[in-house]
């Protein structure tokens, strides 16, 4: 789809997160500053993650209604995956997550606590191509795994309104050589 969309599907990817139990400094950050949170995050534990991930809520106004219908039946069912998180990605922590978030001045995060082993950001990008668009996450966040719910409104370019909600959770240790996630 389009970049702001990818941008809260990365997000997604990189949540079996754990918070810091210290409260945190929740108003408007710069990206820099996100980045500079998220490294204060608890590491997860490598292990294989079972992931679901169900869209709640997907608009498209202005769409000519045979796209929006046939997107819609293709979104309806919850997605299912598995990966496997090594040691080295978990040593990598969260930080990196949000280098292609906000590049060049796109984004900023009015909102951004992951204390109490909750998540609770809204992140507002906005770039000449695509329009705007908003994208909030709220949940809870543990070394195991992850609840979280996230939607993203976009305006603008293409107009939007997508709401999914991802479960993850470790389910055990990798298999022998295995690194890559399921296709």
């Amino acid at each position: 789809m389009n970049k702001l969309l990818l941008t809260g599907a990365a997000i997604l990817a990189a949540l079996p997160i754990a918070a810091c139990d210290k409260p945190a400094d929740t108003g408007p950050k710069t990206t820099e500053q996100a980045k500079q949170e998220a490294a204060k995050l608890d590491r997860p534990k490598p292990g294989l993650y079972a992931q679901t991930m169900t869209v709640t809520k997907f608009e498209l106004p202005g769409a000519p209604p045979e796209v929006a219908k046939q997107l819609s039946a293709g979104m309806s069912k919850a997605q299912e995956h598995s990966f496997c998180l090594t040691q080295e990605m978990a040593d990598k922590g969260y930080r990196d997550m949000f280098d292609k978030i906000g590049k060049d001045g796109e984004c900023r995060y009015d909102r951004f606590d992951v204390s109490g082993g909750r998540l609770d950001a809204v992140i507002h990008c906005e770039n000449q191509r695509e329009g705007k668009g908003t994208i909030t996450m709220s949940g809870t966040v543990s070394a195991e795994g992850s609840d979280v719910n996230v939607s993203l409104d976009q305006t603008g370019g293409q107009n939007a309104k997508i709401a999914m909600h991802v479960v993850s959770k470790r389910t055990g240790d990798c298999p022998a050589g295995s690194a890559k996630p399921d296709k």
